[in-house]
C-alpha cells in the first residue's frame, strides 16, 4: 500500500497548503486531524515523527507511556504498537511522515543505527538550538517538495534528511534513559519478543522462555507496567495484522489465516470473533462500506 493510502486511513482529510509530499515517500503534514481513535492501539506501518510546537499530549508505544509538550520530537518505528491517550484542544504539531524504503535509501548504515537508538529513546525533548535546527529542516522539506520542476528533489530531500537524523542520532545518544524501570525493560523486551514471533507463537510460555521468567511474573510485570496483559498484547499483535490485511489487501480469509499460521479458517474465525466481536468476512464488509 503507498503512503497516500495509508495516511487516508489515519487523517481526515488534509489541507493542501499544510500537506508536502513528494514520490509517495515522504511527507511533512502540519497540524493533520487524526482520524485514530483514542485509547485505541493500531499497529503503526510508517516511520512518523511528530514535533510538537503548542499544547501537550499523552501516548504510548509499544507499552511505554510518554508526556510530550511543546519542543518533544517523538519518533515512532514501523511495526510498533502505538496508541493516543489524549491531546490538549489547543495541541498543534508537524508531523513527518516516512516509507522504510525512503528511511532505508538514506545509506546512514552503522553510522546511526536508526532502529536500535529510537527504539531506546523515542522522545527526546529539544533545546533551543536543536528546535531552530528542526525548524530549519522543515522549513527547507516544504520549499524544497513546492519546486516540482527541480529534478534534483528526491536527491536533496535524501541529502538534507540524512545530515539532520546524523545530528539528531547524536543528541539522542546524549538523553538520560535511565528513568525506565525494570518493569518497563521486561515490558519492552516482551513486546519486541511478541512483535517478532506473533504469527508462530500464541502462548505465554514461549515468550516466557525466551526471558527465562514464569509465565504468571510476565503477566503481571506486563499488566502494572502497560494496563495490559501479556496474553491480551498478544492477541492485540494479531487482529491488528488480521484488520490491516482484511482493510487493505484483497487476500481470501483463508490466505490471511494461513499467513497467521491458524491451522483452519474455521479456527481462525472464532479467534478474531472472540476478540472483536465479529467474524472476519463481517468486519471486512463493513470496513469496505
Amino acid at each position: 500500500m503507498t503512503l497516500s493510502k495509508l495516511l487516508l486511513n489515519f487523517i481526515d482529510g488534509s489541507d493542501n497548503n499544510n500537506f508536502f509530499c513528494l514520490n509517495d515517500e515522504f511527507a511533512v503534514i502540519n497540524s493533520p486531524s487524526f482520524a485514530v481513535l483514542p485509547n485505541h492501539p493500531y499497529r503503526n506501518p510508517l516511520v512518523v515523527a511528530l514535533y510538537c510546537k503548542q499544547g501537550v499530549g499523552k501516548g504510548r508505544v509499544s507499552a511505554r507511556t510518554f508526556d510530550i509538550c511543546s519542543g518533544s520530537f517523538f519518533i515512532v518505528l514501523p511495526g510498533q504498537i502505538t496508541e493516543l491517550i489524549e491531546l490538549s484542544n489547543d495541541f498543534k504539531a508537524v508531523y513527518i511522515i516516512m516509507t522504510e524504503q525512503f528511511t532505508n535509501s538514506l545509506g546512514i548504515g552503522n553510522t546511526f543505527n536508526l532502529k536500535n537508538i529510537i527504539a531506546q529513546t523515542p522522545l527526546v525533548n529539544l533545546e533551543d538550538r536543536a528546535r531552530q535546527a528542526l525548524e530549519g529542516y522543515l522549513a527547507m522539506c516544504r520549499n524544497l517538495i513546492s519546486v516540482e520542476k527541480n529534478p534534483h528533489r528526491a536527491e536533496i530531500l535524501q541529502l538534507i534528511t540524512r545530515a539532520f537524523f546524523l545530528g539528531l542520532g547524536y543528541f539522542m545518544h546524549q538523553t538520560d534513559n535511565n528513568t525506565q524501570t525494570r518493569q518497563d525493560e521486561i515490558t519492552t523486551e516482551f513486546l519486541s519478543l511478541v512483535e517478532k514471533h506473533y504469527k508462530e507463537h500464541r502462548n505465554l510460555e514461549f515468550y516466557a522462555s525466551c526471558l527465562g521468567l514464569t509465565p504468571k511474573h510476565i503477566s503481571k510485570v506486563v499488566k502494572q507496567s502497560s494496563g495490559k496483559s501479556a496474553t491480551e498484547w498478544i492477541e492485540k499483535y494479531v487482529t491488528l495484522d488480521a484488520i490491516t490485511q482484511l482493510t487493505s489487501t484483497s487476500r481470501t480469509i483463508k490466505e490471511i489465516a494461513f499467513d497467521l499460521n491458524f491451522p483452519s479458517q474455521s479456527f481462525f474465525g472464532k479467534y478474531f470473533s472472540r476478540i472483536m466481536g465479529t467474524s472476519p468476512a463481517a468486519y471486512r464488509a463493513m470496513k469496505r462500506e
